[in-house]
């Protein structure tokens, strides 16, 4: 884990393509980049915390949430600036909500700015990760596989079961017990990537058919049973975010698997990939100030890509890389750290 795997760039830069044409076009069905994101960041930070239970507990948990720190908090407040600047200040109405809350605006329908709606993913993810580190830390990799399952069995359950208690579809789809399955996932593949990486270089390669026959399974059920996202049925939620699961897992085995994985490694795309966190923050308020002045959607999406990759790369070069480059300064270890 701790070497750059460099096709995974060009797996965001899909994700976040995706995402930003379900939002420029209505695409549907595109949504599921953010699964496609959820399986990457699962995989991604549960390798990193496991390279790093030798550090102690002080180190551990400190170097973890002071790079979490830098990555995600500097970006994040600058679209609450440029959200001030361009909507007013309503939204601090409910200041304490936009602290990694902003699922629960969405889940409950407290009103908010719609160009901040983004902002539930990353929610998800980090209410995800206030807890996540404990239990790689504190469990061996053999119970943090059977933890890891038992939390992608028991999201499609809770999904079924506590549906008919929601108004609309919105919690089902924003909140983080019913989307934890897909962190879960990836904290999955990373533990097979540890420990037999050759299962996944010998047959990942084959993830696309789960991909396809997912995709083509959630198309004749949705022409047969009509089943969608926003009819929020138990059935619709559960086999809706399950085969949206099997289509994203396909693709990350694919790109872990190494072969023909030349079109990911494409330096547009991983540049792409490399700017996608803010790109994602910012793609919808442009959007939605594009709205005001152009009518064609195809001009919209065109001047907002670009407008999004500007800003994302001056952020990018002027923000987010020299913070990420910046090394944790080096702290006594007070706490031993604890045996598996």
């Amino acid at each position: 884990m701790a070497k750059r795997i460099t096709q995974l760039d060009g797996v965001r830069a899909l994700a976040i393509a995706a995402v930003f044409i379900y939002h420029a076009f209505k695409a549907k069905l595109l949504w599921m980049g953010v699964d496609l994101f959820f399986i990457l960041s699962g995989f991604l930070i549960t390798g990193i915390l496991i390279e790093a239970k030798h550090k102690g507990l002080g180190l551990y948990f400190g170097h973890f949430y002071q790079r979490r720190v830098r990555r995600i908090i500097p970006a994040y407040l600058l679209l609450l600036v440029v959200t001030s600047i361009l909507f007013g200040l309503a939204w601090m109405r409910h200041w304490y909500l936009y602290a990694f809350l902003m699922n629960f605006l969405v889940a409950f329908s407290i009103p908010y700015p719609t160009s901040l709606s983004v902002l539930w993913s990353l929610a998800v993810e980090e209410q995800f990760y206030l807890i996540w580190p404990f239990v790689v830390y504190f469990l061996s990799e053999e119970m943090l596989v059977w933890a890891a399952g038992a939390l992608v069995f028991l999201a499609p359950v809770m999904r079924w079961e506590l549906t008919p208690h929601f108004a609309n579809h919105w919690a089902i789809y924003t909140l983080t017990p019913f989307r934890m399955d897909t962190l879960a996932m990836g904290a999955l593949i990373a533990i097979v990537w540890r420990r037999n990486r050759s299962l996944i270089e010998r047959f990942g390669f084959f993830g696309p058919i789960f991909s396809v026959g997912a995709l083509a399974t959630l198309i004749v059920l949705s022409r047969t049973t009509h089943i969608t996202t926003t009819g929020n049925t138990p059935q619709g939620n559960l086999w809706i975010f399950e085969l949206t699961l099997l289509i994203s897992l396909g693709i990350i085995l694919w790109a872990l698997s190494g072969k023909a994985v030349a079109i990911l490694n494409l330096a547009p795309l991983r540049y792409l990939g490399r700017i996608s966190y803010s790109v994602y923050l910012i793609h919808l308020t442009v959007i939605t100030v594009l709205e005001q002045h152009l009518s064609s959607r195809v001009s919209i999406a065109t001047a907002a890509f670009a407008i999004s990759i500007l800003y994302a790369t001056v952020s990018w070069f002027v923000m987010e890389r020299p913070l990420l480059q910046q090394k944790p300064e080096p702290k006594p270890n007070l706490v031993p750290a604890l045996k598996d």
